[in-house]
Protein backbone atom coordinates (compact mmCIF):
# COMPACT_ATOMS: atom_id res chain seq x y z
CA UNK A 1 0.00 0.00 0.00
CA UNK A 2 1.41 3.46 -1.00
CA UNK A 3 0.53 6.55 1.42
CA UNK A 4 1.12 9.76 -0.11
CA UNK A 5 4.13 11.90 1.33
CA UNK A 6 2.61 14.78 2.10
CA UNK A 7 -0.99 13.39 4.09
CA UNK A 8 2.04 11.57 6.04
CA UNK A 9 4.12 14.54 6.69
CA UNK A 10 1.73 17.17 7.76
CA UNK A 11 -0.32 14.50 9.72
CA UNK A 12 -0.30 15.25 13.65
CA UNK A 13 0.24 12.90 16.09
CA UNK A 14 -3.51 12.89 17.62
CA UNK A 15 -2.82 9.62 19.86
CA UNK A 16 -0.87 7.02 20.00
CA UNK A 17 -2.09 3.73 17.74
CA UNK A 18 -0.27 0.59 17.32
CA UNK A 19 2.98 1.09 15.55
CA UNK A 20 2.85 0.54 12.19
CA UNK A 21 5.67 -1.16 10.11
CA UNK A 22 7.34 0.91 7.21
CA UNK A 23 5.58 1.14 3.71
CA UNK A 24 6.57 2.34 0.39
CA UNK A 25 5.30 6.65 -0.13
CA UNK A 26 5.20 8.44 -3.34
CA UNK A 27 7.62 11.04 -2.92
CA UNK A 28 7.45 14.85 -4.41
CA UNK A 29 8.39 13.80 -7.76
CA UNK A 30 6.32 10.97 -8.36
CA UNK A 31 8.86 7.96 -7.73
CA UNK A 32 8.20 5.18 -4.65
CA UNK A 33 10.27 5.54 -1.60
CA UNK A 34 11.04 1.43 -2.31
CA UNK A 35 11.67 2.24 -5.73
CA UNK A 36 14.76 5.30 -5.19
CA UNK A 37 15.58 2.81 -1.95
CA UNK A 38 16.64 0.37 -4.81
CA UNK A 39 18.28 2.99 -7.11
CA UNK A 40 20.51 3.81 -4.43
CA UNK A 41 21.48 0.18 -3.70
CA UNK A 42 22.22 -0.42 -7.05
CA UNK A 43 24.59 2.86 -7.03
CA UNK A 44 26.56 2.25 -4.15
CA UNK A 45 27.25 -1.44 -4.42
CA UNK A 46 28.31 -1.28 -8.04
CA UNK A 47 31.49 -2.33 -9.09
CA UNK A 48 34.03 0.94 -8.23
CA UNK A 49 37.26 -0.15 -10.38
CA UNK A 50 39.52 0.17 -7.22
CA UNK A 51 41.18 -2.70 -5.54
CA UNK A 52 37.90 -5.14 -6.02
CA UNK A 53 35.58 -2.74 -3.73
CA UNK A 54 32.20 -1.71 -4.03
CA UNK A 55 31.33 1.77 -4.64
CA UNK A 56 30.66 2.04 -0.72
CA UNK A 57 33.72 0.50 0.10
CA UNK A 58 35.64 3.07 -1.15
CA UNK A 59 34.01 6.06 1.07
CA UNK A 60 34.81 7.91 4.04
CA UNK A 61 34.05 5.40 7.09
CA UNK A 62 33.25 6.94 10.43
CA UNK A 63 36.59 6.50 11.73
CA UNK A 64 38.36 8.65 8.51
CA UNK A 65 36.26 11.39 9.73
CA UNK A 66 35.41 11.44 13.50
CA UNK A 67 38.55 9.66 14.91
CA UNK A 68 41.30 10.68 12.40
CA UNK A 69 42.86 14.23 12.94
CA UNK A 70 42.84 15.88 10.70
CA UNK A 71 39.48 13.64 8.89
CA UNK A 72 40.77 12.03 5.83
CA UNK A 73 39.47 11.13 2.82
CA UNK A 74 40.76 7.24 2.44
CA UNK A 75 43.63 6.01 0.24
CA UNK A 76 42.81 3.43 -3.03
CA UNK A 77 42.64 -0.01 -1.47
CA UNK A 78 42.73 0.96 2.06
CA UNK A 79 41.81 -2.12 4.43
CA UNK A 80 38.54 -2.48 5.89
CA UNK A 81 38.16 -2.38 9.70
CA UNK A 82 35.36 -3.13 11.61
CA UNK A 83 33.56 -2.01 15.04
CA UNK A 84 30.98 -2.14 17.62
CA UNK A 85 28.10 -0.99 17.00
CA UNK A 86 28.50 2.93 17.88
CA UNK A 87 24.48 3.22 18.63
CA UNK A 88 24.48 0.05 20.68
CA UNK A 89 27.66 1.34 22.74
CA UNK A 90 25.77 4.55 23.43
CA UNK A 91 21.99 3.13 24.39
CA UNK A 92 23.98 0.90 27.23
CA UNK A 93 25.87 4.22 28.47
CA UNK A 94 23.31 6.75 27.79
CA UNK A 95 24.02 10.20 29.05
CA UNK A 96 27.28 8.90 30.54
CA UNK A 97 29.75 11.28 31.02
CA UNK A 98 32.97 11.15 29.34
CA UNK A 99 31.73 7.83 27.22
CA UNK A 100 35.25 6.21 25.19
CA UNK A 101 35.64 6.32 22.01
CA UNK A 102 33.89 2.89 20.23
CA UNK A 103 36.53 2.78 17.80
CA UNK A 104 39.40 0.36 18.08
CA UNK A 105 41.14 -2.36 15.41
CA UNK A 106 39.76 -5.39 14.82
CA UNK A 107 36.46 -5.20 16.81
CA UNK A 108 34.65 -7.79 16.35
CA UNK A 109 32.86 -8.89 19.12
CA UNK A 110 29.87 -11.51 20.32
CA UNK A 111 26.56 -8.93 19.42
CA UNK A 112 24.94 -7.59 22.65
CA UNK A 113 21.39 -9.20 21.58
CA UNK A 114 22.19 -12.33 22.05
CA UNK A 115 20.86 -12.27 25.73
CA UNK A 116 18.09 -9.69 25.09
CA UNK A 117 16.46 -8.51 22.48
CA UNK A 118 17.96 -11.32 19.77
CA UNK A 119 18.02 -14.04 22.61
CA UNK A 120 16.30 -16.66 20.67
CA UNK A 121 18.57 -15.60 16.83
CA UNK A 122 20.48 -19.09 17.45
CA UNK A 123 23.39 -16.37 16.11
CA UNK A 124 26.77 -18.41 17.80
CA UNK A 125 27.21 -17.45 21.51
CA UNK A 126 31.06 -17.69 19.96
CA UNK A 127 30.50 -15.25 16.88
CA UNK A 128 30.95 -11.84 16.04
CA UNK A 129 29.76 -9.16 14.49
CA UNK A 130 31.43 -6.01 13.50
CA UNK A 131 30.13 -2.96 12.03
CA UNK A 132 31.19 -0.21 9.10
CA UNK A 133 29.83 3.16 8.69
CA UNK A 134 30.52 4.93 5.53
CA UNK A 135 29.88 8.38 3.90
CA UNK A 136 29.85 9.95 0.62
CA UNK A 137 32.27 12.89 -0.42
CA UNK A 138 28.70 15.05 -0.26
CA UNK A 139 28.39 13.96 3.54
CA UNK A 140 32.40 13.78 3.92
CA UNK A 141 32.91 17.31 2.36
CA UNK A 142 29.90 18.94 4.69
CA UNK A 143 30.99 17.40 7.64
CA UNK A 144 34.43 18.43 7.84
CA UNK A 145 34.18 21.99 6.16
CA UNK A 146 31.82 22.89 8.90
CA UNK A 147 33.90 21.66 11.36
CA UNK A 148 31.42 19.00 12.44
CA UNK A 149 33.63 16.15 12.74
CA UNK A 150 35.73 17.48 16.50
CA UNK A 151 34.18 18.48 19.43
CA UNK A 152 35.89 22.08 19.14
CA UNK A 153 34.41 22.63 15.03
CA UNK A 154 30.62 21.61 16.80
CA UNK A 155 31.23 23.67 19.57
CA UNK A 156 31.29 26.48 17.02
CA UNK A 157 28.87 25.70 14.99
CA UNK A 158 26.68 25.85 17.94
CA UNK A 159 28.28 29.47 19.02
CA UNK A 160 27.86 30.62 15.33
CA UNK A 161 24.15 28.91 15.65
CA UNK A 162 24.81 26.48 12.56
CA UNK A 163 21.83 24.40 11.12
CA UNK A 164 23.17 21.51 9.93
CA UNK A 165 21.63 20.59 6.79
CA UNK A 166 23.54 18.36 4.78
CA UNK A 167 23.18 18.43 0.65
CA UNK A 168 20.23 16.36 -1.49
CA UNK A 169 23.46 14.29 -3.09
CA UNK A 170 24.87 13.16 0.74
CA UNK A 171 24.43 9.31 0.98
CA UNK A 172 25.31 6.98 4.01
CA UNK A 173 25.49 3.79 4.73
CA UNK A 174 25.88 1.11 7.95
CA UNK A 175 26.74 -2.39 7.70
CA UNK A 176 27.15 -5.38 9.75
CA UNK A 177 29.58 -8.03 8.92
CA UNK A 178 30.36 -11.18 10.29
CA UNK A 179 32.98 -13.40 9.73
CA UNK A 180 32.20 -16.27 7.16
CA UNK A 181 32.63 -19.30 9.59
CA UNK A 182 30.26 -17.96 12.02
CA UNK A 183 27.29 -17.16 9.61
CA UNK A 184 28.02 -20.94 7.92
CA UNK A 185 27.06 -22.23 11.70
CA UNK A 186 24.34 -19.64 12.15
CA UNK A 187 22.58 -20.87 9.17
CA UNK A 188 23.66 -24.48 9.10
CA UNK A 189 25.12 -24.59 6.07
CA UNK A 190 28.60 -25.00 4.43
CA UNK A 191 30.74 -21.58 3.87
CA UNK A 192 30.42 -22.18 0.25
CA UNK A 193 26.69 -21.47 0.29
CA UNK A 194 27.52 -18.21 2.46
CA UNK A 195 29.96 -16.63 -0.28
CA UNK A 196 27.45 -16.88 -2.94
CA UNK A 197 24.31 -15.68 -1.13
CA UNK A 198 25.93 -12.92 0.93
CA UNK A 199 29.13 -10.07 -0.70
CA UNK A 200 32.29 -11.03 1.07
CA UNK A 201 35.02 -9.10 1.55
CA UNK A 202 38.09 -9.53 4.33
CA UNK A 203 39.24 -7.62 7.28
CA UNK A 204 41.77 -8.16 10.07
CA UNK A 205 40.28 -9.56 13.05
CA UNK A 206 42.51 -9.95 16.09
CA UNK A 207 45.62 -9.71 13.90
CA UNK A 208 44.30 -12.17 11.27
CA UNK A 209 42.98 -12.02 7.86
CA UNK A 210 39.20 -13.11 8.23
CA UNK A 211 36.75 -13.44 5.13
CA UNK A 212 33.55 -11.69 6.90
CA UNK A 213 29.76 -11.57 5.10
CA UNK A 214 27.98 -8.55 4.67
CA UNK A 215 24.26 -9.74 6.57
CA UNK A 216 22.44 -6.48 6.25
CA UNK A 217 22.76 -2.95 5.80
CA UNK A 218 20.95 0.85 6.22
CA UNK A 219 21.02 3.37 3.26
CA UNK A 220 19.98 6.85 3.85
CA UNK A 221 20.07 9.30 0.94
CA UNK A 222 19.21 13.01 1.25
CA UNK A 223 16.52 13.78 -1.30
CA UNK A 224 14.13 14.80 1.18
CA UNK A 225 14.30 17.20 4.55
CA UNK A 226 14.07 13.29 6.70
CA UNK A 227 16.22 11.68 4.55
CA UNK A 228 14.91 8.45 2.95
CA UNK A 229 15.80 5.51 4.65
CA UNK A 230 15.52 1.85 3.09
CA UNK A 231 16.94 -1.39 5.16
CA UNK A 232 18.48 -4.64 2.87
CA UNK A 233 19.19 -7.80 4.46
CA UNK A 234 20.23 -11.35 2.74
CA UNK A 235 17.35 -13.49 2.24
CA UNK A 236 18.84 -16.50 3.79
CA UNK A 237 19.15 -14.40 7.33
CA UNK A 238 17.04 -15.88 9.97
CA UNK A 239 14.04 -13.54 10.94
CA UNK A 240 14.53 -10.54 8.12
CA UNK A 241 10.67 -10.19 8.05
CA UNK A 242 10.03 -10.97 11.94
CA UNK A 243 7.80 -8.60 13.96
CA UNK A 244 7.18 -6.03 11.20
CA UNK A 245 7.40 -7.66 8.34
CA UNK A 246 8.90 -6.54 4.51
CA UNK A 247 7.59 -4.56 2.19
CA UNK A 248 8.82 -3.41 -0.79
CA UNK A 249 6.08 -2.23 -3.77
CA UNK A 250 9.02 -1.98 -6.74
CA UNK A 251 11.11 -4.96 -6.20
CA UNK A 252 9.50 -7.56 -4.45
CA UNK A 253 6.90 -10.00 -6.58
CA UNK A 254 5.60 -10.89 -3.01
CA UNK A 255 4.85 -6.63 -2.04
CA UNK A 256 4.59 -7.20 1.78
CA UNK A 257 5.07 -10.39 4.03
CA UNK A 258 4.12 -10.74 7.18
CA UNK A 259 6.38 -11.92 10.19
CA UNK A 260 5.77 -15.47 10.73
CA UNK A 261 4.39 -16.28 14.40
CA UNK A 262 8.12 -17.85 15.97
CA UNK A 263 10.73 -15.60 15.64
CA UNK A 264 13.77 -16.19 13.56
CA UNK A 265 12.76 -18.62 10.95
CA UNK A 266 14.01 -18.68 7.29
CA UNK A 267 11.46 -16.35 4.82
CA UNK A 268 13.48 -17.54 1.78
CA UNK A 269 14.19 -15.73 -0.77
CA UNK A 270 12.36 -12.87 -1.98
CA UNK A 271 11.70 -12.56 -5.50
CA UNK A 272 12.43 -10.08 -7.94
CA UNK A 273 10.32 -7.74 -10.13
CA UNK A 274 11.21 -7.41 -13.85
CA UNK A 275 11.35 -3.98 -13.16
CA UNK A 276 13.99 -4.35 -10.56
CA UNK A 277 15.91 -7.23 -12.19
CA UNK A 278 16.57 -4.64 -15.38
CA UNK A 279 17.52 -1.76 -13.15
CA UNK A 280 20.13 -4.39 -11.06
CA UNK A 281 21.93 -5.62 -14.54
CA UNK A 282 21.73 -2.30 -16.30
CA UNK A 283 23.68 -1.67 -13.14
CA UNK A 284 26.55 -4.29 -14.07
CA UNK A 285 26.30 -5.90 -10.21
CA UNK A 286 27.73 -8.94 -9.15
CA UNK A 287 24.74 -11.46 -9.36
CA UNK A 288 25.12 -12.07 -5.18
CA UNK A 289 23.35 -8.51 -4.70
CA UNK A 290 20.01 -10.33 -6.07
CA UNK A 291 19.89 -12.22 -2.61
CA UNK A 292 19.64 -9.13 -0.88
CA UNK A 293 15.70 -8.11 -0.04
CA UNK A 294 14.24 -4.77 0.88
CA UNK A 295 13.22 -4.74 4.40
CA UNK A 296 11.07 -1.58 3.83
CA UNK A 297 11.80 2.37 3.28
CA UNK A 298 11.00 5.45 5.89
CA UNK A 299 11.16 9.15 5.14
CA UNK A 300 8.70 10.18 8.54
CA UNK A 301 7.36 9.73 11.58
CA UNK A 302 4.35 8.65 11.45
CA UNK A 303 1.59 7.42 9.09
CA UNK A 304 -1.62 8.70 8.12
CA UNK A 305 -3.63 7.45 10.85
CA UNK A 306 -1.04 8.79 13.75
CA UNK A 307 0.28 5.40 14.67
CA UNK A 308 4.47 5.85 15.07
CA UNK A 309 6.11 4.03 11.77
CA UNK A 310 8.56 1.74 12.69
CA UNK A 311 11.79 0.14 10.67
CA UNK A 312 14.57 -1.76 11.71
CA UNK A 313 17.20 -4.08 10.38
CA UNK A 314 16.69 -7.74 12.07
CA UNK A 315 20.65 -7.69 12.45
CA UNK A 316 21.76 -4.04 13.20
CA UNK A 317 18.58 -3.44 15.91
CA UNK A 318 17.94 -6.69 17.77
CA UNK A 319 21.36 -8.48 17.39
CA UNK A 320 24.27 -5.75 17.79
CA UNK A 321 22.53 -3.02 18.90
CA UNK A 322 20.13 -4.80 21.70
CA UNK A 323 17.24 -2.90 20.50
CA UNK A 324 13.58 -4.18 19.45
CA UNK A 325 12.25 -4.06 16.50
CA UNK A 326 8.79 -3.73 18.19
CA UNK A 327 10.84 -0.07 19.17
CA UNK A 328 13.03 0.31 16.24
CA UNK A 329 12.41 3.51 13.82
CA UNK A 330 15.11 5.04 11.74
CA UNK A 331 13.35 8.58 11.19
CA UNK A 332 12.93 8.59 14.48
CA UNK A 333 16.00 7.28 16.11
CA UNK A 334 18.01 9.59 14.04
CA UNK A 335 16.17 13.03 14.37
CA UNK A 336 17.39 12.72 18.36
CA UNK A 337 21.19 13.32 16.99
CA UNK A 338 22.15 16.32 18.34
CA UNK A 339 25.42 18.01 20.27
CA UNK A 340 25.16 20.01 23.52
CA UNK A 341 26.96 23.94 23.38
CA UNK A 342 30.48 22.54 24.08
CA UNK A 343 30.05 20.44 20.89
CA UNK A 344 29.64 16.58 22.85
CA UNK A 345 26.90 14.48 21.99
CA UNK A 346 23.71 14.55 23.31
CA UNK A 347 22.30 11.37 24.21
CA UNK A 348 19.10 12.14 25.92
CA UNK A 349 16.74 11.43 22.60
CA UNK A 350 17.84 7.44 22.98
CA UNK A 351 15.98 6.55 26.06
CA UNK A 352 16.80 5.26 29.26
CA UNK A 353 16.93 2.34 27.56
CA UNK A 354 17.11 0.47 23.91
CA UNK A 355 13.99 -1.35 25.35
CA UNK A 356 12.24 2.21 25.78
CA UNK A 357 13.92 3.37 22.16
CA UNK A 358 12.09 6.27 20.89
CA UNK A 359 9.10 6.53 18.14
CA UNK A 360 6.76 8.04 16.83
CA UNK A 361 6.57 12.04 16.47
CA UNK A 362 9.97 14.03 17.07
CA UNK A 363 10.07 16.12 20.24
CA UNK A 364 12.58 18.80 20.09
CA UNK A 365 12.22 20.16 24.04
CA UNK A 366 13.78 16.38 24.75
CA UNK A 367 16.73 17.62 23.37
CA UNK A 368 16.14 21.09 24.23
CA UNK A 369 19.30 23.94 24.43
CA UNK A 370 21.21 21.27 22.12
CA UNK A 371 22.02 21.10 18.43
CA UNK A 372 20.51 18.64 15.73
CA UNK A 373 22.96 16.88 13.86
CA UNK A 374 20.89 16.88 10.18
CA UNK A 375 19.86 12.72 11.31
CA UNK A 376 23.68 11.95 12.20
CA UNK A 377 24.80 9.94 14.99
CA UNK A 378 28.06 9.46 13.84
CA UNK A 379 29.73 12.48 16.16
CA UNK A 380 29.18 9.72 19.27
CA UNK A 381 32.08 7.67 16.71
CA UNK A 382 34.42 10.55 17.79
CA UNK A 383 37.42 10.39 19.90
CA UNK A 384 39.05 14.44 19.15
Amino acid sequence: MRRPYPAAVMASLLGWSAPAAAQGVILPWGQSSDMVGWQSFAQIVAPSGQANKVEFETWASDEDIYTKNPAQWPTVGQPKSLRVSALGHARARPGAPNLPAVVAPDNCNPPPGLNGAAANSGFPANGCIGEEVRRNWASFQYIVSNGLDNKAGRARAFANGLQVDLPADAVEFKGDWAPVADVAQWLKVDASVVRTSYYTSSTTINNVATEVALLSFHISTKQVKNWVWSDFEGGLTPGRCDVIGCHDSFGAVVTDVEPNQTPYQSYGACAKTPALKAMLKSAGLDPVWSNYCLKGTQVTYIDDNGAPILLGNSVIEPLNANVPLKVSSCVTCHAYAAFNPDGSPNFTGLGPSPAQSPIGNFDPNVIKGSATNDFIWGLITGSK
